[in-house]
């Protein structure tokens, strides 16, 4: 079967502008508009007063010597002060990057060594990390805290009313410049600075905003580390959307918010989907405003995707497939819902707007067809313009398409399937195991709360047996035998945990909400050592 690249609709028209001056403009025509609400003092704000406390932070870091040449970093979680900062960057040019408090200092103390800030925004109860980091990483940068603080600068300082603010405009910057960092998620090593220029956001950002249909109230619980944040924040600015904020995601309190505030668009991360269809419910929720939930970041099992139906009976299930590379590369169109469920389950959807993609074979690198696995390559407008301050050159083929590290195929409709990241599959008696599919059967399990397969290694003949780390929901007993036969049940008998199951209290997550495999497996490795 002849090799194709396939091809998402036409390009975008994107409007010419930088962030900050898109930002700026979009804000002015919203005025007082609502753009976000504190779910948890009922505080509002408009995107007039978004856009004069960013303005008055600009002034504030103007003054302080930050221009576009500076890096500004934030490190907070998530509330309606964090997109500020942002924005106000925006303004001046100004390259922006977001951590998460839930870094460890080896994890924060790189992530700075890697972009150098002039200045960071991080909040009260994560000063101690910051200054720590900063120590490790032998840099001096300015600290202004979200909060109180004797002994820094603070975010209630700079938003107070500045001389210039009436005046003040957007810096010129060219588009092509780095706007915006985002940081891989250092799953299979350590993360590195992925930078997108004004004009490679802007492209992400409208494309990203064209996959929703009824996003008027959107609620999320990422923060700003993650690029979906990020895009969200535009999504605001570019359908005049209005966002709800909460700190935390439990299913209980999602549904509520489903409730009172009329959402109807829903993210969440694979993982955290589990705690929306195993909550008992103790009444009935309204839930009919919500249009989408969008699913998208690690790989999901086709039945979890059919539990979320069936808990949400009024609202489209949209899987998607994005890397912060590039953005949203595909999705499941939520006019496509009905047929997706029918018999297009576990599949990402069709490629978005000026996208190409397409699938080379593991050993001869040459193009697939329909139905055959392989390497994902993608190509678009919307593709990052490299590592920062690292060179980029062979990230990219001759055809200008980035391999992706993800496996897949595309079906006869040209749906895509990502099967598992290169590095997190691995064989088993000559046969690849995909950690993903066999986490997905575990998760079932209604004692169960989180779970990560690995490879364990073995003889030379076996390869890598099969493993699990397994933490149990409080108050749950559940035994060995149990899973192991949960497994037997629904899976083949190579995909059989052979290599035992560990019970923990806890497993390392990246602030993205995803298991860092890699260090499961080494614990596990060494613990099994040193018995």
């Amino acid at each position: 079967m002849s090799g194709k690249i396939l091809k998402g609709p036409e390009q975008l028209e994107v409007p010419s502008l930088s962030l900050g001056q898109y930002f700026f403009k979009r804000a002015q025509e919203l005025g007082d508009r609502e753009c976000q609400v504190d779910a948890d003092t009922g505080r509002s704000e408009s995107f007039s007063s978004v856009k004069l406390r960013s303005t008055r932070v600009a002034v504030g870091l103007q003054k302080r010597g930050v221009t576009s040449k500076d890096v500004v970093l934030t490190c907070t979680n998530i509330t309606v002060d964090a997109p500020v900062p942002i924005v106000a960057s925006y303004f001046l040019g100004a390259k922006i990057a977001n951590l998460d408090p839930s870094l460890s200092v080896k994890q924060t103390s790189h992530l700075i060594g890697l972009v150098s800030p002039k200045v960071i925004f991080v909040e009260e109860a994560s000063v101690p990390l910051i200054e720590e980091s900063l120590r490790s990483a032998n840099h001096k940068t300015e600290i202004v805290v979200f909060g109180k603080s004797e002994q820094y600068s603070t975010f209630s300082d700079l938003v107070t009313p500045q001389a210039e603010e009436a005046s003040f405009r957007p810096s010129e910057v060219d588009i092509h410049a780095v706007a915006i960092m985002f940081f891989s998620s250092g799953t299979t090593g350590l993360p590195k600075a992925i930078c997108h220029s004004h004009y490679s956001f802007m492209q992400a950002s409208f494309s990203f905003h064209r996959s929703g249909v009824n996003i008027d109230t959107l609620l999320f619980f990422t923060s700003f580390y993650w690029m979906t944040a990020s895009l969200f924040l535009s999504w605001l600015f570019i359908g005049g959307s209005r966002r709800i904020v909460c700190r935390t995601m439990e299913a209980q309190r999602t549904f509520e918010l489903i409730e009172k505030y009329k959402v109807t668009y829903l993210f969440v991360a694979p993982n955290l989907s589990y705690k929306l269809t195993k909550f008992t419910k103790k009444r009935d929720y309204d839930t009919s405003s919500l249009y989408s939930l969008m699913v998208g970041g690690t790989a999901m099992s086709s039945e979890q995707i059919l539990k979320l139906s069936t808990v949400l009976p009024h609202t489209q299930i949209i899987f998607i497939y994005g890397l912060s590379e590039i953005g949203l590369a595909s999705f499941n169109r939520p006019e496509d819902g009905q047929q997706v469920r029918q018999n297009k389950l576990g599949s990402c959807g069709t490629l978005t707007f000026g996208c190409s993609l397409k699938i080379l074979d593991p050993e001869t690198k040459k193009v697939l067809g329909p139905n055959q696995k392989g390497y994902i390559y993608i190509k678009s407008r919307a593709l990052m313009k490299g590592y920062y301050k690292k060179d980029s050159s062979d990230l990219f083929d001759e055809d200008g398409f980035m391999e992706t590290g993800d496996i897949g195929y595309y079906d006869d409709d040209e749906y895509l399937y990502v099967i598992e990241r290169e590095k997190e599959m691995f064989k088993y008696l000559s046969w690849h195991i995909v950690p993903s599919v066999v986490e997905g059967v575990l998760l079932e399990h209604p004692g169960v709360k989180e779970a990560v397969v690995f490879g364990l290694p073995r003889s030379d003949e076996e390869g890598e047996v099969p493993t699990a780390c397994v933490v149990l929901k409080d108050g749950c007993n559940v035994s060995e035998q149990e899973i192991q036969d949960l497994v037997a049940g629904k899976l083949s008998d190579r995909e059989k945990l052979r290599g035992g199951i560990f019970f923990v209290k806890e497993l390392p997550m990246t602030p993205t909400g995803k298991v860092m495999r890699k260090e499961v497996r080494s614990n596990v490795i060494n613990a099994l050592i040193n018995k």
